[in-house]
């Protein structure tokens, strides 16, 4: 049985050099205001902005992030150890959405 590092490579896609350097200015302009900063710093900007996107889904900004749910899990654990301000999973009415639908059919 293969190592976890090893199925990892072998589950990569390979990368495509040409479009690396496809970039807009757009793009250019943002990837350089990142500089000076440590890498730490911008995924953890990356993965709160993704979660404000999402209104607190994790589900959703795992997938997005490309990381596990549980990943994710752990690092706005410790982003909340650290003091940021994580956004909270929207919270719904307690009824499911069908539950809903037909309750507003209802009145």
């Amino acid at each position: 049985m293969p190592s976890f590092k090893a199925s990892q490579l072998a589950a990569r896609q390979p990368v495509n050099q040409v479009a690396l350097f496809e970039l807009d200015d757009v793009d250019r302009s943002c990837i350089k205001l990142l500089i000076g900063h440590t890498i730490a710093l911008v995924e953890r900007e990356f993965i709160l902005q993704t979660l404000r996107h999402h209104r607190g889904n994790r589900t959703r900004a795992a997938n997005l992030l490309g990381i596990s749910i549980r990943s994710l899990r752990n690092k706005i654990r410790d982003y909340r150890d650290q003091g940021e301000s994580v956004t909270p999973p929207k919270s719904s009415d307690s009824k499911r959405p069908a539950e809903q639908y037909f309750a507003a059919l209802r009145h």
